[in-house]
């Protein structure tokens, strides 16, 4: 749902006969409250300081998390099984997913180079130098600087 959908069903709201907004009805005021709710789930996400905190939390309050020093978890429905910090319980049943950074690594490609990358960095060894190309399709060289 956009943000503009839910001005739409705002402005077009369920009236009752003494003009206020229904609170039932294909319009009314639950439905729209639960879109919006809904909505700010879906875009929203929490902070919390380990994972241990993250299994105290559910989907009620978001369906993405940040654990502080560790990173983006999303919310999944079961089953899943719970792996170290990769994949941790959520206190309603569903399972927190360590959402691991889109970078994939790729042996020595001598003069074969990748011209595509459709997402994320891809790293290769090309020749003992080790590279990377851009979603955009830029090849770098990676740079240690002591």
């Amino acid at each position: 749902m956009t943000i503009l959908s839910l001005l739409n069903r705002i402005f077009n709201a369920d009236q009752t006969p003494n003009n206020t907004v229904s609170w039932s009805g294909t319009n009314g005021l639950k439905g729209i409250q639960d879109d919006i709710a809904e909505e700010l789930r879906a875009r929203g996400c929490i902070v919390v300081p380990t994972t241990t905190d993250l299994n105290n939390q559910g989907k009620n309050n978001s369906q993405n998390a940040i654990v502080q020093g560790v990173g983006l978890y999303t919310w999944f429905p079961p089953p899943l099984t719970p792996i170290s910090f990769y994949i941790v319980k959520a206190n309603d049943g569903g399972y927190w997913v360590f959402q691991q950074p889109n970078v994939r690594f790729l042996p020595d490609l001598g003069a074969s180079v990748p011209t595509t990358n459709a997402s994320g960095i891809v790293l290769y060894n090309s020749g003992n130098v080790l590279k990377y190309i851009t979603s955009t399709g830029a090849i770098k060289t990676v740079t240690v600087t002591p």
